[in-house]
């Protein structure tokens, strides 16, 4: 595997966590999802509820971003430390 498959594994789950937060935003703001407890608009287009993903992208993405961050800094020096020994190994 390639170094830059290896670095781009590494930051690929917080690229995805924050993308799928920003659809969750731009879908909420597209659609005009907007309601209260009392007054539930169905939030929906061709026929297909869309709160599922609006929880999922607006709720869970945030939380796994905060989650994923560290994990992927981590992975991502791990990484560097391991492409600079091998380099360094070699001469």
């Amino acid at each position: 595997m390639s170094w830059m498959t290896k670095y781009t594994l590494a930051v690929l789950p917080t690229i995805l966590l924050f993308t799928i937060w920003q659809l969750g935003i731009y879908s909420f703001e597209y659609f005009q999802c907007e309601g209260s407890l009392k007054n539930i608009v169905q939030c929906s287009d061709w026929g297909t509820d869309l709160m599922a993903w609006l929880v999922a992208s607006m709720f869970w993405s945030p939380i796994l971003l905060i989650l994923s961050l560290p994990i992927s800094a981590f992975f991502l020096i791990d990484t560097g430390a391991k492409h600079i020994g091998s380099k360094r190994a070699g001469l």
